[in-house]
């Protein structure tokens, strides 16, 4: 004799959160805790717990004094030589930049040794915030040789920088050497981006070079944690593929 036994309360309020939400769009608002506790005939830290797993799945976000809303779903962005313009138009966003500063300056010890050039010679360095539908995602800041791109200049940064290197420059990256680690952001940051100090981020150190093994830019590179993960594909000696996603 099969015996059936109720799903828990805490599963089912769980589960109709979960269809709540789906009717819901990007960013609005749900209900409160009392108006749905009373709908659904619930304790109110029956829902509570719910919402909290919903919280910590990335489906719903928690704002002090305001409620609680539906989350932004994270750009999944491929490990490779897209620019970034090129991930937000894939994933039907447009994208878009606010350059923050842009300045020339001699290479430092460190500058000289990433870029292989000779000390003190004249580098663009320029930081932007990568916007997803006019939404900060990012803030990148990158140094590259004024001999490589002569005439480069702020008009040129609204866009992807991999194709005015292309087009005007002639200059292809064929390669990047990308280190990954996660930081709390630091107050310009989080200025920039809009978000507070406890929102975990994650910072690219990238090393972009062309066919002959030269050095094109390196840029260190700031991602929302909760509006970003990372897809690699990795290939074994055999030949399998594996999705990794930080």
């Amino acid at each position: 004799m099969t015996i059936y036994r109720p799903a828990p309360i805490r599963d089912v309020v769980r589960g109709r959160m979960r269809e709540l939400v789906a009717t819901l769009s990007t960013g609005q608002r749900l209900p409160s805790e009392r108006e749905l506790a009373v709908r659904w005939n619930v304790s109110r830290m029956t829902l509570r717990h719910a919402t909290d797993m919903l919280v910590a799945e990335g489906l719903l976000v928690r704002r002090q004094g305001t409620g609680t809303f539906v989350a932004g779903r994270p750009v999944i962005r491929a490990l490779g030589l897209t620019s970034f313009s090129q991930d937000m138009r894939s994933r039907g966003l447009r994208p878009g930049s606010l350059l923050v500063s842009f300045r020339t300056l001699p290479a430092d010890t460190a500058l000289a040794g990433a870029l292989q050039v000779v000390l003190d010679e004249p580098l663009f360095q320029f930081t932007r915030v990568r916007l997803g539908d006019g939404e900060p995602l990012a803030v990148e800041t990158t140094w590259l040789p004024v001999a490589s791109a002569p005439g480069l200049s702020e008009a040129d940064l609204s866009g992807s920088l991999y194709e005015v290197l292309a087009k005007r420059y002639g200059i292809i990256t064929t390669t990047a050497r990308i280190a990954i680690e996660p930081i709390l952001p630091d107050e310009r940051v989080q200025t920039l981006l809009g978000i507070d100090g406890g929102q975990a981020c994650l910072r690219l150190r990238m090393v972009d070079s062309d066919a002959d093994g030269r050095v094109v830019m390196v840029a260190n590179c700031v991602y929302r944690g909760d509006k970003y993960h990372l897809l690699a594909d990795v290939a074994d000696a055999a030949g399998a593929t594996t999705g990794v996603r930080p």
